[in-house]
């Protein structure tokens, strides 16, 4: 299975089919906190089967596991569904805190993400993707582009988290999947082109293409 593939297939399995699930249940009748709780389902079970196959439990599917153990639990004492709606935004905002936190650590986050995503592209030989560690100690404006990028991406996500939980407590049940799901796309496509046009700006693909 290429990589392009497989990450069709995660956007389709975490997002796809939970949206989905959860309209077609409340067409059938059910409560909008059952339909939340069973459309996440899937996503559990990836988790769970990810895990498995794995041999491991990794934190990232400790703390997947846990926000929805939690959300579904409090959802369920309170009654109401929108803490469970809310779910998406504590998860989020964590992962944009991970971000900003992983500046104090030798490499910062997207660094290792934008390695791992530009091994796989086809430029992945011109670029020299191997090279990275060895370019992160010579020289500051590649440590710097890094960096900015990870602040980036951390305040972004930050604001998305923000956004996720205003819309779950603010708007009405049954607009905040869709709306949801509609700002991961929006986020996602603001990020990458504020990031590629500050990498233009600072020359990082042509400094890194004449190494």
């Amino acid at each position: 299975m290429t990589p392009a593939i497989r990450q069709w297939g995660v956007v389709l399995l975490e997002i796809v089919v939970p949206l989905a699930g959860y309209y077609v249940l409340r067409g059938l009748g059910a409560g909008a906190l059952a339909a939340l709780a069973l459309c996440a389902l899937p996503t559990v079970a990836f988790v769970l089967y990810r895990a498995i196959r794995r041999r491991s439990i990794d934190t990232l599917a400790i703390f997947v596991l846990a926000i929805f153990a939690v959300s579904v639990g409090v959802s369920f004492v309170t009654g109401s569904p929108r803490f469970m709606l809310a779910k998406a935004g504590w998860f989020t905002g964590a992962v944009g805190a991970a971000f900003l936190i992983s500046l104090l650590f030798t490499r910062p986050l997207a660094f290792g993400m934008g390695r791992s995503m530009l091994a796989k592209s086809p430029w992945a030989d011109t670029l020299r993707v191997t090279e990275w560690n060895e370019l992160w100690p010579r020289h500051g404006w590649f440590r710097r582009a890094w960096r900015v990028a990870t602040v980036l991406w951390g305040v972004a996500l930050l604001a998305d988290a923000a956004g996720r939980v205003l819309m779950a407590y603010a708007l009405p049940v049954d607009a905040v999947p869709a709306l949801g799901a509609a700002l991961y796309g929006v986020t996602f496509v603001v990020v990458q082109v504020l990031q590629h046009l500050y990498f233009r700006h600072v020359g990082l693909w042509r400094r890194l293409a004449d190494h």
